[in-house]
């Protein structure tokens, strides 16, 4: 019983260290330049060189990946606080966040991803689904295909898996997670039934 503890500790030890870079990264202008796991997916877009961002509520970040799928470069989406927001693209590459309360419409232009400007809109914008699908200025269509865990393919043409986390990074995403403590706390009752038991032996 004495190892179940000890996994189940260190477990809930893993799963706080979720939400310390949580904490960091929506608070403070931590510079990212790791993957991080995606927690919530908040969709994705592509540009004209054909890399691919996607969005992520939990940590309000967009993560860059080269058209072969290799991670480049996370930013920051500011002002977010952890809510969700949707992620668009303009003809010069310009990523485009519009929250899904409010009014502010944040751009990050192509040429510096880390430096951005925000308006407001007129207010009439409807709330926009997250992107699963979408459809470059070349008719190239991409889509997330991926279920519990994202995974965005090229559609056109040959059928083409593109951007997918290592299993590493799957383990450490919330939907992971939320499995790994609710075994853990298994475990524990597991740990406090098992004392019960024995001092309830030793008393007869």
């Amino acid at each position: 019983m004495k190892i179940i503890k000890k996994i189940s500790d260190f477990v809930f030890f893993i799963f706080f260290l979720i939400f310390i870079p949580k904490a960091i990264i929506t608070w403070t202008d931590f510079k990212i330049k790791t993957e991080l796991p995606i927690n919530d997916f908040a969709g994705f877009v592509v540009d004209s060189h054909e890399n691919i961002y996607i969005g992520d509520d939990f940590y309000s970040i967009i993560q860059k990946y080269d058209r072969a799928g290799n991670f480049i470069e996370s930013f920051r989406v500011k002002d977010t606080s952890g809510k969700p927001f949707h992620l668009g693209i303009d003809t010069r590459n310009n990523i485009i966040v519009t929250r899904q309360t409010g009014r502010k419409v944040t751009v990050y232009p192509s040429s510096e991803r880390k430096e951005s400007f925000s308006f407001y809109d007129d207010g009439t914008a409807k709330i926009k689904k997250v992107n699963t699908f979408f459809i470059t200025r070349n008719h190239e269509k991409y889509g997330n295909l991926g279920t519990r865990f994202p995974a965005i393919w090229k559609l056109s043409g040959t059928k083409e898996k593109i951007v997918e986390q290592s299993f590493f990074l799957r383990l450490l995403s919330f939907p992971s997670m939320i499995l790994v403590v609710l075994t853990a706390v298994i475990l524990k009752f597991m740990v406090f039934i098992a004392e019960k038991w024995r001092k309830l032996r030793s008393k007869i």
